[in-house]
């Protein structure tokens, strides 16, 4: 007779083994919303499909508030079952775009104190991952070495691991690093993806346009490749490769802010702001928590001439960056965004909110002569006393800044308008 069938090996469910091979070949055929339906009845049917799980995760098919629902949904179908932990690790790995460290602290927690799968790679790949895209590359990278310590060729974690030892500036690790794996996998993407982001943090942008062509030949399909190349060519002003390069990544990660919130900035840097509006706001339907989306959103609007638009937005950036731990990069965001909206509320005239707001961005940023300029401007707008003000604002920026022409303009305007009244008032 014929022969019986195989047996499927214990807790394997196949129908979603099924659904997930099927979610993954529509992907591989950039059809997102037919992949995307797949791999979620996949998960449906089984909510321990880790390749279902892993798909989604790390091609990034989901919005953020797509990947909140599935995560809820699972917590949801789990809850007081004996796999109540398989609905934790779906908290660690799904949403990481939240703008809710509280939240993120205690799902972690969780997992940790109540579960015991605080070492766990995954997890902590998760943890990762998490940091980085709340900016906190310090913490990204902390997580990240402590993958890289267990196991040095850990490729799931590494493209978080490289892209924060650039942000942090970190090149004798980054070089060292990228030596190794290039050495050990030269047939790795992830290799020559490290020796990119070694030349693009040196700026040896032709260098690093190389390697990370080389890193898209080997795997067409690594997004991180792929921004990688675009940044090269953005730090040289070529505007159509970058574009081209971002929405390749784009079109692989389609779930991905980030690339969007590339090529809106890039549009912005070459003032089409009608595009570049759209693709920041495509960025931030994605991930509305991230405050950088946002300030540039509201830069645009200010160019647009939308004040009201533009102040409506700096606060939100303001209130984004409240949310999120304090941290070095975010002090510099959050002292951009109050200057971007002290700048609105001085084009509106109203020069006592612009003082005040110069000031916060100045208590930030003690060191930036633009802030101390504009203060200067919005005090000898509102006149009287201020004035005397004025001026002392001129001479520090002047001298952290002595060749601006219009601060050394505003002085002397400022010291005529003082010379004025005291004749004034000598005159009474």
């Amino acid at each position: 007779g014929p022969p019986a069938a195989a047996a499927a090996p214990a807790g394997v469910d196949l129908a979603a083994a099924a659904c997930a091979c099927v979610g993954a070949a529509y992907e591989a055929l950039e059809n997102r919303p037919r992949s995307v339906a797949w791999l979620v009845r996949a998960l449906r049917l089984d909510a321990g499909c880790a390749e279902a799980l892993d798909f989604v995760v790390d091609r990034r098919l989901l919005s953020a508030d797509e990947e909140a629902w599935l995560r809820d949904e699972t917590a949801a179908a789990l809850e007081g079952s004996d796999r109540a932990w398989v609905a934790a690790v779906y908290g660690a790995r799904l949403g990481c775009r939240d703008a809710d460290p509280a939240g993120d602290a205690a799902r972690f927690e969780a997992l940790e104190r109540v579960h015991g799968l605080g070492d766990n790679q995954e997890v902590l790949r998760a943890r990762a991952e998490r940091c980085y895209t709340a900016h906190d590359y310090r913490g990204a990278y902390e997580v990240a070495r402590r993958v890289r310590e267990r196991d040095p060729y850990d490729f799931g974690c590494a493209p978080v691991y490289l892209a924060s030892l650039v942000e942090l500036g970190a090149k004798h690790e980054l070089f060292s690093t990228a030596h190794e794996l290039a050495k050990a996998y030269p047939q790795k993407a992830c290799s020559w993806f490290a020796v990119g982001c070694y030349y693009l943090l040196v700026k040896k942008n032709d260098q690093a346009q190389r390697h990370f062509h080389k890193a898209c030949k080997l795997a067409p399909r690594f997004a991180p490749a792929w921004i990688g190349f675009g940044n090269a060519f953005a730090a040289q002003d070529e505007s159509e490769q970058a574009m081209a390069a971002y929405r390749t990544a784009s079109r692989l990660f389609q779930g991905s802010h980030v690339p969007l919130a590339y090529i809106g900035m890039e549009y912005l840097r070459t003032n089409n702001l009608p595009l570049a509006k759209h693709f920041l706001r495509g960025a931030k339907k994605l991930c509305a928590s991230d405050p950088l989306v946002a300030n540039e959103l509201g830069v645009v609007e200010m160019r647009q001439g939308l004040l009201d638009d533009a102040c409506r937005t700096f606060q939100e950036v303001l209130r984004l960056l409240e949310r999120l731990p304090e941290r070095a990069p975010l002090r510099r965001a959050c002292a951009a965004s109050v200057f971007n909206l002290a700048q609105c509320y001085r084009k509106r005239r109203r020069f006592e909110d612009a003082a005040r707001a110069f000031g916060v961005a100045l208590s930030l940023e003690p060191g930036d002569a633009a802030a101390r300029g504009a203060l200067g401007v919005a005090l000898h707008a509102l006149g009287g006393a201020h004035v005397h003000r004025a001026v002392e604002c001129y001479h520090v920026a002047l001298a952290m800044r002595p060749d601006d022409t219009f601060c050394s303009e505003m002085l002397s305007r400022a010291l005529r308008d003082v010379a004025s009244v005291d004749f004034d008032d000598a005159a009474l």
